[in-house]
């Protein structure tokens, strides 16, 4: 433990353990998931998350803006993420307004349900087939205001 020399409200124990697994899931988990998926469909866990989003909108259409808050990404990385996406036909642009609207295609539909039972297997066999059920919704309230404040906070440039 790092000695204490000044003011600085070092972590407890529990919470030093705490912090210590959360960085494991952090760095390992996000790993896994976006091998799994380039492996099994060709696409990146980024990739997957936008199409998964865009899936569940009205229309499968969101704004720019809105997607990026829906997965958690820059409006710099989710436009290029979005370029390739067209590129492939996975997505659609289209700017109405000023505002720039994003549509999931058919093709883009389709790689999705194909994608993601393997997907769903993953994240079973990597986070839920080790807690219960209670502990998945102890979970959910645990890191619910943890990332409601890295939402409010993150920077969407």
């Amino acid at each position: 433990m790092v000695p204490m020399v000044d003011d600085t409200p070092w972590l407890a124990p529990d919470e030093a353990d705490a912090w210590i697994q959360m960085l494991a899931v952090v760095e390992f988990l996000p790993t896994v998931i976006d091998q799994q998926l380039k492996r099994d469909s060709g696409v990146g866990r980024f990739d997957y998350s936008i199409l998964a989003m865009l899936s569940t909108a009205e229309n499968r259409t969101l704004t720019m803006l809105d997607l990026s808050v829906v997965t958690f990404g820059s409006l710099s990385r989710l436009s290029h993420t979005v370029s390739r996406l067209c590129e492939r036909g996975l997505v659609e642009r289209e700017r109405i307004g000023g505002n720039r609207y994003i549509s999931l295609t058919d093709a883009g539909w389709k790689l999705l349900v194909a994608a993601a039972p393997g997907h769903v297997v993953e994240v079973r066999r990597q986070v839920f087939d080790h807690i219960t059920p209670e502990d998945a919704r102890e979970l959910a309230r645990i890191l619910r205001p943890v990332a409601d404040h890295l939402r409010s906070s993150a920077p969407r440039s």
